[in-house]
């Protein structure tokens, strides 16, 4: 199939075009100057597979928990290509995309994100089943969903800090870290197939990211 797929969740923004087996994959770790280089980094990969946005059969983003802004800044790309030429966009939560490659690991995958203020965003897997829903939560509280005697792969943004605050609260712990941030395009490629070919439907127009907490705007206001 022909698709495009954005992860703009963490500080790496990452851009991945397919055109059946030919993939061409863009990471830009520039933070506030993603505004400015998403575009033309979609066309990029697009041509680097012989693409144009009207040839793609869907659109894939990583819907979130993540970052306020580069969450808008991907939906916002997508949703003009969905509009422009009728082409479906699916969302994938990120703790999933980031999740997936690691389904075959022999004990719990716990799936995190940087939140700020000793917060992250984490979910947890066993044999690629999702068995502890997506929080804004602490190391302290997802450690009380671990087995002391089971293997723990950490992945996602920011894992090895994550994987430094669990270890030092549990030393004893099988614990494995996934340094970087796993090629979460290629999952939302696959998640995105596997919905279609199960004929769940796309995000509809109204759809946003999932940003799994308020904004410091939206906080301070409530505090007026």
């Amino acid at each position: 199939m022909k698709s495009l797929a954005i992860d703009s969740a963490a500080r790496c923004m990452v851009i991945a075009a397919k055109n059946d087996d030919d993939k061409a994959t863009l990471a830009l770790d520039i933070s506030m100057k993603q505004s400015e280089k998403i575009l033309p980094a979609i066309d990029f990969v697009l041509g680097e597979v012989g693409l144009t946005p009207a040839d793609l059969d869907y659109t894939a983003i990583c819907k979130g928990p993540g970052t306020f802004t580069g969450l808008r800044l991907g939906f916002a790309a997508l949703k003009a290509l969905t509009l422009s030429h009728s082409i479906p966009l699916y969302g994938i939560p990120t703790l999933d995309a980031y999740a997936y490659p690691f389904a075959d690991f022999a004990g719990a995958v716990v799936s995190v994100i940087d939140a700020k203020k000793d917060q992250f965003f984490a979910a947890m897997y066993r044999s690629g089943k999702q068995c502890m829903e997506p929080k804004d939560t602490n190391v302290e509280e997802v450690l009380k969903n671990l087995d002391s005697e089971e293997s723990v792969l950490i992945v996602g943004q920011k894992a090895d800090v994550f994987s430094e605050i669990l270890r030092s609260l549990s030393p004893t712990l099988d614990l494995r870290c996934y340094k970087g941030q796993p090629a979460a395009t290629d999952a939302l490629f696959t998640l995105a197939e596997d919905m279609i070919a199960k004929k769940e439907p796309p995000l509809a127009d109204y759809d946003g990211p999932d940003y799994m907490r308020k904004s410091e705007a939206e906080l301070a206001l409530e505090k007026k």
